[in-house]
């Protein structure tokens, strides 16, 4: 019973039709002077020997040898599997069809053969395995067919895990940043606070709720820098602060939600916090007609010698993943690092 659950009856059935196919195929090209049941009597063991070498090739050979680079093996075995069935239908045709139905294979090129010679008949062979094959040439490619689909999309369910082990790991940080700043407003009892968590709230909801697809649109995501920029500013004064935003959009693509933010939350960690004199960020963004370019550039403190955090480290190699996986080929990440300043950027081929 279990081995009948197993079972695939919609796989088996198409593949009975598509035997019952060839057969019919058969049929309709007969002459008229031939009988139509010794016909499909005799030609359906004809399919059987084509569907033994075309399930012997599939499901045995080729897993065993092909797919695991063993050529010549391969070679070896489906060239003896094609002669045994060949044998096989030779000695059938021989003891039992030929004397059953002598005038449908009066005119056939074994007919005055031995079997010895037909089993050597060099022009006999080929003829015999162009026929037993050019029907599992059709199933190979029908199922190699779908086995590339079934791999395609265990590689796209890959992707999709691996994209979203990774937004997983970006948006708490992103998130604790955030907190970490309101936290510290509110321990200063600023009056800023129910602003910053209003803009916290909108950020939320587009993290929480607009970042599960791929791809957003570049405005969703220009609002989401938008609104984080706000938080930094409420949270610095003017003379600690000067930060411009520009933006040229001149095509409304999609862009992954997130992908630049890593860099503008390691501008303000590093070039804003341990900055004694006024900080500056510089930030541009283009969507052109076949490509978005991201630009930031910020001063580096001069009283700071520190190396850039294991976080900051996690949060690029992070960007760095996503963009490998959701734009292959199709990026460019350039970063420069001066004296006094650090510039990033990204370039998105669409």
């Amino acid at each position: 019973m279990n081995f009948v659950k197993k079972l695939d009856l919609k796989r088996i059935a198409l593949h009975c039709f598509y035997w019952i196919f060839f057969l019919f195929f058969y049929i309709s090209n007969k002459s008229d002077n031939e009988n139509y049941y010794d016909f499909t009597f005799i030609y359906t063991f004809k399919i059987l020997a084509q569907a033994s070498v075309g399930y012997g090739l599939i499901y045995w050979i080729i897993p065993n040898t092909l797919n695991k680079k063993r050529y010549l093996l391969f070679i070896l075995s489906a060239l003896g599997w094609l002669y045994f069935i060949f044998a096989l239908l030779m000695i059938l045709k021989f003891y039992y069809l030929e004397p059953k139905f002598p005038d449908f294979f009066k005119d056939w090129l074994g007919h005055k053969m031995t079997i010895p010679e037909r089993l050597t008949s060099g022009k006999l062979i080929l003829r015999e395995f162009s026929f037993i094959t050019y029907p599992v040439i059709i199933l190979g490619f029908i199922s190699f067919n779908r086995k590339q689909q079934r791999l395609l999309k265990l590689e796209e369910e890959k992707k999709s895990m691996e994209l979203k082990v990774l937004k997983n790991q970006l948006n708490p940080h992103f998130l604790f940043n955030t907190l970490n700043n309101l936290y510290i407003l509110t321990l200063k009892k600023d009056d800023k606070a129910p602003e910053v968590i209003a803009k916290l709230s909108e950020i939320l909801d587009f993290v929480l709720y607009r970042c599960n697809e791929d791809y957003v649109s570049i405005e969703k995501e220009i609002t989401l820098i938008e609104n984080y920029i706000a938080l930094e500013k409420l949270r610095y004064s003017e003379n600690r602060l000067d930060i411009l935003f520009t933006k040229d959009i001149q095509q409304n693509h999609k862009i992954s939600p997130l992908i630049v933010l890593t860099f503008i939350e390691n501008a303000f960690k590093h070039g804003v916090i341990n900055e004694t004199e006024k900080a500056k960020i510089r930030l541009h963004l283009e969507s052109k007609k076949e490509q978005i370019v991201f630009s930031i550039k910020n001063t580096k403190p001069q009283n700071d010698l520190k190396t850039i955090s294991d976080k900051s480290k996690i949060g690029l190699e992070n960007v760095r993943k996503q963009l490998d996986l959701l734009y292959p080929k199709k990026h460019k990440l350039e970063i420069e690092e001066t004296r006094n300043n650090y510039t990033v950027k990204l370039y998105l081929i669409l």
